[in-house]
């Protein structure tokens, strides 16, 4: 068992040593710290691992994070808020031109004065974070990727790689790691190793040379390597939303060890022949939250798509102007029974202050980390506006093909809800699950109804 002890948010574990047995593999971890306890973890591989590139080593900041914490409050402090106008202040209250101007001050007014960062901090060191080298196939260079685990002492627990977004992070996953640690307390029990990577460019993750273009390809490459070579798996099951949905199709699609994926976003356009007319009243509401979502909360993709630059700059250069960018996403794409009003603001309309911390903490990260502008390459990616046609979750070279299986969760309030059929039109589909609530942060959102659909699909058609 990993003891959830760890000394710092910024030290990270690594590996002492690995060895081969004949039957599987034994990885004992030696924990970075004072007392560096040594543990044995096992779990079943149908090949032997490999070493990383480079061993995993201690991870250390250059500045406190108390002290960055304290640079990035004093800069949110004395960054002005722009003033009323009909965009940001509308009489209804709406949020159909922008993040509203109220809702910032108010979260501004927290962030600065009652948001607790080291609360938050001592609620991700109950998790044990890792970091490691891994190389890049396009090039000689590695990437040191951070990845939170639940490991199991269960001889044939599966493998899976929790698989976040943008503007997400392996914050996300922290619900749902919590409730697997709550159902599983002995790890002898628990069925799973669950590896939740923070994405290249993300968080605590190397960001991709500035050289070059990468995209999501490279992204399954690094994130396979990880789960076969770095930690010598033989096999294992991805899940993913958002960027990460992407990623694990492509992970299931084209890499020999990624044996299924569970995706919880997969927006297909319409195939050839597909009667509109045959759909149910649920599949043309999500319809239409996709055309909502294209016609007016979509232009920020075009932006990190074509001037990445630009927004990268603005974004990275103000902790507050990071703040409204992505606040305005949690607040449009999130389902609001998933976060109710619990507050009210000076207008005396509500909202959720639940949600405003969520939010404040994960900017903090994105800000903290200096991560504002180093994942957009996946827009860059999907809305390319010159050369070949962008590839999709519907092109042909990502389908989810026999024996491999596709698992999907299907959310309500999701950007772009897409018809179980069309669905099927892209893969071995032999999982569905609709859900009553929740929006484009399941994991978040609704934590124990992802784990049922993920502990359903692999207990059914993985094991």
């Amino acid at each position: 068992m990993i003891k959830d002890e760890p000394q710092s948010f910024c030290i990270f574990w690594g590996f002492r040593n690995i060895r081969h047995p004949p039957s599987n593999t034994a990885l004992p971890i030696a924990f970075c710290s004072q007392s560096t306890p040594l543990l044995r973890i096992a779990w079943r591989t149908t090949r032997s691992p490999q070493l990383p590139t480079r061993a995993p080593s201690r991870h250390s900041a250059s500045k406190s994070p108390s002290l960055i914490w304290s640079a990035c409050r004093r800069s949110s402090n004395s960054a002005p808020l722009a003033g009323a106008s009909f965009e940001n202040s509308p009489p209804d209250g709406s949020r159909n031109l922008g993040v509203p101007r109220e809702w910032l001050a108010q979260a501004k007014h927290s962030w600065e004065t009652t948001f607790d960062w080291r609360a938050h901090e001592d609620r991700l060191n109950t998790f044990a974070h890792f970091q490691t080298a891994v190389p890049l196939s396009r090039s000689a260079t590695s990437l040191n990727i951070h990845f939170v685990v639940l490991f199991s002492r269960h001889p044939l627990a599966t493998p899976l790689v929790l698989l976040h977004g943008w503007p997400g992070s392996f914050l996300e996953f922290l619900p749902l790691l919590a409730l697997l640690r709550a159902k599983y307390p002995d790890p002898a029990g628990l069925p799973y190793h669950v590896i939740v990577p923070s994405l290249p460019g993300f968080a605590f993750s190397d960001a991709f040379p500035a050289d070059q273009h990468h995209g999501n390809e490279d992204v399954a490459q690094v994130l396979d390597h990880l789960m076969t070579r770095t930690l010598g798996f033989g096999g294992y099951a991805a899940q993913g939303g958002d960027v990460g949905s992407r990623v694990g199709r492509i992970m299931a699609a084209r890499h020999e060890g990624c044996v299924g994926a569970l995706l919880n976003y997969s927006p297909v356009p319409r195939p050839e022949g597909a009667d509109l007319d045959a759909l149910s009243e649920d599949e043309k509401a999500g319809l239409e939250r996709g055309e909502w979502f294209r016609s007016s909360g979509s232009s920020y993709a075009l932006m990190q798509a074509t001037r990445p630059g630009t927004v990268g700059l603005v974004l990275g250069s103000s902790p507050l102007a990071l703040l409204a960018w992505i606040g305005e996403k949690f607040l449009d794409w999130t389902d609001p029974r998933s976060f109710p009003d619990d507050a009210v603001l000076a207008s005396g309309r509500g909202y959720s202050a639940r949600l405003m911390d969520e939010i404040l903490v994960g900017v903090s990260l994105y800000w903290l980390t200096g991560r504002a502008h180093s994942g957009f390459y996946s827009y860059r990616e999907v809305y390319a506006m010159a050369g070949p046609p962008p590839k999709s979750h519907a092109s042909p070279e990502y389908h989810i093909h026999a024996p491999k299986k596709l698992g999907f969760s299907n959310f309500p309030l999701d950007v772009a809800p897409t018809p179980r059929k069309w669905i099927e039109s892209t893969g071995n589909l032999v999982f569905w699950a609709a859900h009553e609530k929740g929006g484009h942060f399941a994991a978040l959102e609704q934590p124990a109804a992802l784990l049922e659909d993920l502990e359903k699909f692999v207990t059914e058609y993985l094991v």
